[in-house]
């Protein structure tokens, strides 16, 4: 769910370890203001990469904690451009939080944000993020903030009226129309047998009202530890290396992503700490006898 899913995909451990599991003293995510947050001595993704030369960028939701030394130009990317929290910690009766900033880098250049363009804008920039570094290795983490979990999710004037489940199923669709973009992009930069892809979710679909996404049929939803709350889906491309149409059985998680891409890119795990992911590399290759770590 929100901070903690990010915490652990960022560093590789689990949300208790490093202090993320129940954020703020109610025991919710990270809320606007916050004195809480990823720690600076904490190893990123995008820390072990640069020691290999990527070019890192964080498009979109950050959640991991607002203040400078907690935002990701602090953790190891060279650049931000999105929130640093969810899209629907607004400014309400009985909250006074400030008005959603969108950022670039550590300065918020619009707020509030329209949230309608939020999705678009996101694109466009990560698009530009690749093609500027397309002759380097790179690693952009794109954390789309749509649908989210407000009542009525937010999609550009293209795509309003475009699906026939209402505001979340628009908002599905433009998220959709990204990710080909994104696609086409790399193919057209001669990045696709370069380029490792992964698409996934921090959390199964936070509702009960099928409208607004289903688990089924795995019992509960978002925000709990039933399986429906925690099994998500995970697609990965990556021509010819890893074979199309294969289907994993074996139990990864979100931790596991920094040693394997740490592996990968011929970078080091952090040493230093103990990590609870493992590198998934035979899985992700479909060797015939891997198996979950």
């Amino acid at each position: 769910v929100c901070t903690p899913s990010r915490a652990s995909l960022m560093t590789g451990c689990y949300p208790r370890r490093v202090g993320l599991d129940r954020t703020d003293p109610d025991g919710h995510v990270l809320r606007p203001l916050s004195p809480n947050g990823l720690h600076p001595d904490e190893i990123t993704i995008a820390e072990a990469l640069k020691s290999r030369g990527y070019a890192t960028a964080c498009i979109g939701k950050w959640h991991l904690g607002d203040h400078p030394s907690m935002l990701p130009t602090r953790q190891g990317f060279d650049q931000f451009f999105g929130i640093p929290y969810s899209d629907d910690m607004t400014a309400r009766p009985g909250k006074s939080w400030p008005p959603l900033p969108l950022m670039r880098g550590e300065r918020t250049i619009e707020a509030p944000v329209d949230r309608d363009l939020l999705t678009k804008r996101y694109t466009e920039a990560a698009i530009e993020f690749m093609d500027a570094n397309r002759e380097r290795p790179f690693f952009l983490y794109l954390p789309h903030a749509m649908p989210g979990s407000t009542a009525h999710p937010f999609s550009s004037h293209a795509f309003r009226g475009k699906s026939a489940n209402g505001d979340y199923g628009d908002s599905v669709e433009e998220l959709d129309w990204s990710t080909g973009e994104i696609l086409r992009a790399i193919q057209q930069l001669g990045l696709d047998n370069k380029t490792l892809v992964v698409w996934t979710s921090d959390n199964g679909a936070p509702r009960r009202n099928p409208p607004q996404g289903s688990n089924a049929p795995l019992g509960g939803w978002g925000y709990t530890t039933r399986e429906g709350g925690m099994r998500v889906p995970c697609v990965v491309r990556w021509p010819e290396r890893i074979p199309a149409e294969s289907v994993c059985h074996e139990l990864t998680t979100m931790m596991d992503w920094l040693p394997t891409f740490a592996h990968l890119a011929g970078a080091s795990a952090p040493r230093d700490r103990k990590l609870d992911g493992h590198d998934i590399t035979p899985l992700l290759m479909g060797e015939s006898d891997a198996k979950s770590p």
